[in-house]
């Protein structure tokens, strides 16, 4: 069996064993911008305890992201199967770890982690799922979306400080050391109210055009996202080229020849600014301020001034305004959206619309086209 124990020998010829390395297991099982801002606290943990042995259990298509990152483990997963699999390996190959630690994720898998790991103690950002198992992490109602994993970190580490960026180390070298030609945008997101309709993106072409005179552009797709179809035999101008992906190997390649990135909120943003691109976010539901990290270099976010903080419940909403809204007073355009096309309990129908084209740009900085 693995052991990771140190030793010397006495004067008396005994055999003293020293302090043994605290073993983490830290589990990550969620899409992949929840994965992304929780790994920034995996990798601030193990910058901030270089001698001690942190694993991370995640989903392979994020392993494979994160495989040279210096001073952690990384074990990726297919399916519940392997997951289990790859688990009881541990079980039996290895000491128990000091903390399970299980940042984010949700339903059954995440009990079943916890009954599988032998850990001297178990926390999970909520104990829903098992009670009987967890620890639970102190998170408020009101979380931004890196709090579960720090208060997770900070259950077993209290003085563990929130990381205020996002970055991915090894994939920042490869971003420095690549030449960067073309600008990135992102119109589809996972879920309908965060899309772009043809007419947004038509809009922000356009203003990337101007932005960006001489350089390709890319629109990134994935085909599987609900709102792709219509884009996939969608004429674009000269200049404007579309690029399907299917998997995030290919999708990094992209990202790494880019210099600017635009989109709408979604995980391959927190891909862009992790990796080192400059990015201009544009929300339209969620809140940004719980998602852009506040110290993210290179980074902005554009949302309608009236929307200030607050979050709109209405998931179903397939005619975004407050997207659409912000993205076209951004280029100066008009949106094809209207009032009217919104759903009736809309928080933006309270408005007077001579409101709607004032929009807020937090943390310009300098070299964000």
């Amino acid at each position: 069996m693995l052991g990771y124990y140190t030793g010397r020998i006495s004067l008396s010829g005994a055999l003293l064993a020293a302090p043994m390395p605290r073993r983490i297991l830290f589990a990550i099982r969620s899409k992949l911008g929840d994965t992304l801002i929780s790994f920034a606290c995996v990798r601030a943990y193990a910058d901030a305890h270089p001698d001690e042995q942190v694993t991370l259990l995640t989903r392979s298509a994020y392993a494979s992201l994160l495989r040279d990152e210096d001073g952690l483990r990384v074990i990726g997963f297919d399916s519940r199967v392997e997951m289990f699999f790859k688990l009881a390996w541990l079980r039996l190959t290895e000491p128990a770890f000091d903390v399970l630690a299980v940042l984010w994720g949700s339903g059954a898998p995440i009990r079943r982690i916890g009954q599988w790991v032998k850990a001297r103690r178990k926390i999970a950002w909520t104990r829903r799922f098992a009670p009987d198992i967890f620890e639970e992490g102190r998170l408020t109602p009101d979380h931004w979306l890196v709090d579960p994993a720090v208060s997770v970190i900070q259950a077993f580490e209290p003085a563990f400080k929130a990381p205020e960026l996002l970055l991915i180390p090894s994939l920042s070298r490869r971003y420095r050391a690549s030449a960067h030609h073309a600008v990135g945008v992102v119109p589809i997101a996972d879920e309908r109210r965060r899309n772009f309709d043809a007419a947004t993106l038509a809009n922000l072409l356009a203003e990337v055009r101007r932005r960006h005179p001489d350089d390709p552009i890319h629109v990134f797709v994935n085909p599987g996202n609900h709102g792709a179809e219509s884009l996939v035999h969608q004429r674009f101008p000269a200049g404007v080229e579309l690029r399907s992906f299917t998997d995030l190997g290919s999708l990094l390649q992209e990202y790494l020849g880019l210099k600017a990135w635009y989109g709408t909120d979604t995980g391959l943003y927190h891909l862009a600014v992790s990796v080192g691109v400059p990015a201009t976010v544009f929300f339209g539901p969620t809140q940004p301020h719980k998602i852009v990290m506040p110290a993210q270099p290179d980074a902005r976010w554009v949302r309608l001034q009236e929307m200030g903080d607050s979050h709109c419940e209405i998931k179903t909403c397939d005619k975004p305004l407050c997207l659409h809204q912000a993205v076209a007073t951004f280029c100066n355009a008009l949106p094809a959206v209207r009032l009217a096309d919104t759903p009736a309990t809309c928080p933006l129908r309270t408005w007077e619309p001579d409101l709607l084209p004032k929009i807020r740009v937090v943390q310009p900085v300098e070299g964000v086209a």
